[in-house]
């Protein structure tokens, strides 16, 4: 018999992003089957992986093959029929033994063209793809939840944001989780009845995704939900390589207390994992060879114990010669670091009033430049509407009215830009200057007597590319604790110049402390992390 079918496979997986399409591939295949003068008799398609053995109806076409019933299989690639070694192998061995043929777009493959050895090629390169992508894909998630970040879809009230790979709280759904929480914390509400309430009541959906709309919150959603770790700040991984529990750097929903009162409500009171915390993991890397920094406690014979943070030396065919560090070597240097950003008290509170002074007197200064932007924006508004009126009385062609009206439309685009800029600058320079100075009189003592994740908040917002080499933590300061750190020195020596002894900063010297306030004027546009 010499019945040919087609197959085709498209998986929603991610070894199979950059394929054709189902569609296009039969299409491609039966042009090779016209140019071949062979008759299709039907087509089959699926959409699964095929890196482990199992796919129904490749299966099905198989069996057809060792019965006779098929003589040849027209595939886009040989990859299409297989990405491991059980099916490739159940492949090779019906070319051999029931001269089975198969036709790609550019090779032909059968027991009389001997080129089998072609095709062991092609699918240990597949089996190699796929394992290459496992191992990508583990370490990927390894370093990921190193730093602290969930791999893969956030849960219930927070979503993936994908420019940085982290997960924040979806402002729609977030407060709404959150009172699913505090329903089933009053212990008058089951989980059931609370899904009734979300529902029906407050007219909960999940969001929206390519493949599906909204829906409501399932039964078996609910009871997830309420089981998950990860509302009280703690990722549980059950994946080989991942298994375990670790610290999430996203933001809690509830606190750990509230999470194992919820779970004694359910009768589920599971025991709690056991889980050592550290500051700073997966805030650092090696200096040396890239990889994150790890942390371990180590207890001497005598009881003491001793937190070490270390490369975790990952990466291969990489030799990686740093040593551990200890955790009050690294504190001490983040405790330097933050004295060299630190101002007194007495400075702040002048210099906060100086600055909304300054701030009063070029508030006009910001009122006119925006009148001149609206006025501006309004002129190019008017010639928009000229060139419209142009283009409907035929004085002026296609190609002109377009190309004129891109420029225009480009030229408000910016204005409006600028007059948003402007507003904000108005509202929020002072804000964020107020926020940085109390961050710089008072970061030193949160971290020095802070819990472990308010020494973690104190780091990440001094700075970030954290690098540890040879013992010696390197920091990548943000933009305005750059500009404390180099002014720094000279503010303390004017600050001395300009304060008496007993009364404090004398205001009739406000011309000599000028050259101070310069130094801070305006800065407030900068983030100050």
């Amino acid at each position: 018999m010499n019945k040919f079918v087609i197959y085709a496979r498209k998986s929603t997986e991610s070894e199979d992003r950059q394929v054709l399409s189902i569609d296009s591939q039969i299409n491609e295949l039966r042009a090779v089957a016209a140019r071949h003068g062979i008759e299709v008799a039907y087509v089959l398609h699926e959409s699964m992986s095929a890196k482990a053995p199992g796919r129904p109806i490749f299966n099905k076409l198989m069996e057809d093959v060792e019965a006779g019933k098929v003589a040849g299989i027209l595939c886009w690639k040989l990859d299409r029929l297989a990405r491991n070694p059980v099916d490739g192998g159940r492949i090779i061995w019906c070319i051999k033994s029931n001269n089975l043929r198969i036709f790609t777009p550019s090779q032909g493959y059968s027991a009389e063209e001997d080129n089998t050895i072609l095709m062991y090629v092609e699918f240990g390169m597949a089996q190699k793809y796929i394992d290459d992508l496992g191992k990508n894909v583990r370490r990927g998630n390894k370093t990921k939840l190193e730093m602290g970040w969930l791999p893969g879809n956030a849960p219930l009230g927070y979503i993936n944001k994908l420019d940085d790979h982290t997960i924040i709280p979806d402002s729609e759904r977030f407060d709404l989780v959150r009172k699913m929480w505090d329903l089933l914390l009053t212990g008058a509400y089951s989980p059931q009845r609370i899904r009734e309430v979300a529902n029906k009541e407050w007219g909960f959906r999940s969001r929206k995704t390519k493949r599906m709309g909204g829906k409501p919150i399932a039964q078996s959603s609910i009871y997830r939900l309420f089981k998950n770790p990860f509302y009280y700040g703690v990722i549980n991984r059950l994946s080989e390589g991942t298994r375990g529990h670790h610290h999430g750097s996203h933001q809690p929903m509830i606190t750990e207390e509230e999470f194992w009162q919820a779970q004694r409500i359910l009768g589920n009171p599971a025991p709690r994992p056991q889980t050592k915390e550290f500051a700073f993991t997966g805030l650092m890397r090696c200096g040396e060879c890239d990889c994150m920094i790890t942390a371990e406690e180590k207890v001497k014979k005598s009881g003491l114990r001793y937190i070490y943070y270390r490369c975790t030396k990952k990466k291969e065919n990489i030799a990686c010669s740093q040593k551990c560090s200890t955790v009050k070597q690294i504190e001490a240097q983040i405790s330097e670091t933050l004295n060299n950003i630190s101002i007194p008290q007495s400075f702040v509170s002048w210099a906060i009033e100086q600055l909304q002074d300054v701030n009063q007197m070029e508030s006009g200064d910001r009122t006119q430049i925006y009148i001149t932007l609206q006025k501006t924006y309004n002129e190019v508004q008017a010639k928009l509407d000229r060139l419209l009126d142009l283009r409907l009385r035929d004085l002026i062609t296609d190609e002109e009215f377009s190309k004129q009206k891109t420029h225009l439309l480009a030229e408000q685009s910016q204005l409006k830009e600028k007059m948003g800029d402007t507003e904000q600058r108005a509202e929020n320079w002072m804000q964020k200057v107020e926020e940085a100075f109390d961050f710089a009189v008072h970061a030193t003592y949160w971290f020095e007597n802070g819990t472990l994740e308010e020494k973690r908040k104190v780091m990440t917002r001094l700075g970030s590319n954290f690098v540890l080499k040879d013992g010696k933590l390197n920091i990548q300061l943000g933009k305005m604790w750059e500009l404390f750190a180099k002014a720094h020195d000279q503010l303390q020596r004017d600050i001395e110049r300009l304060e008496p002894p007993n009364n404090g900063l004398h205001k009739e010297k406000i011309t000599d402390f000028s050259s101070v306030i310069s130094s801070w004027q305006g800065r407030g546009e900068s983030n100050p992390r």
